[in-house]
């Protein structure tokens, strides 16, 4: 009776252990890209680009702006904004007609991939 009941626990603890193991290995769904936002420059310098999302991204989500044209300064290239409850964001960004943006969206540790964008 006691070694039936040892096998018993032995059995229903491995079964626990191999379920752990594989409920960690199972893969997360992939972070979407951020919806295309709208553009503007209206109230805004020459040379700055308002970039705004309205439910375009994951909740909270860190969003990443990249401008690609290398006549940019490095340090004005990158910028972002976090979204807001609903996934709601806006940044301003140094930019100008014709710049090709890329952006991405970060939550936890997961980057989503690209969206890329054209200002016009």
């Amino acid at each position: 009776m006691v070694l039936r009941l040892r096998r018993q626990l032995l059995v229903g603890l491995g079964a626990a252990v191999a379920g752990a193991l594989l409920s960690c290995a199972t893969p997360t769904l992939p972070l979407p890209p951020p919806v295309a936002p709208e553009m503007s420059t209206q109230g805004l310098p020459p040379g700055e680009v308002r970039l705004s999302s309205t439910r375009g991204a994951e909740p909270n989500a860190i969003i990443v702006t990249y401008n690609r044209n290398p006549a940019v300064p490095n340090d004005q290239r990158v910028g972002g904004a976090q979204a807001d409850g609903v996934g709601t964001w806006d940044a301003v960004i140094t930019a100008s007609k014709g710049d090709v943006i890329d952006i991405t969206q970060e939550f936890g540790s997961t980057r989503s991939p690209s969206t890329t964008i054209v200002i016009r």
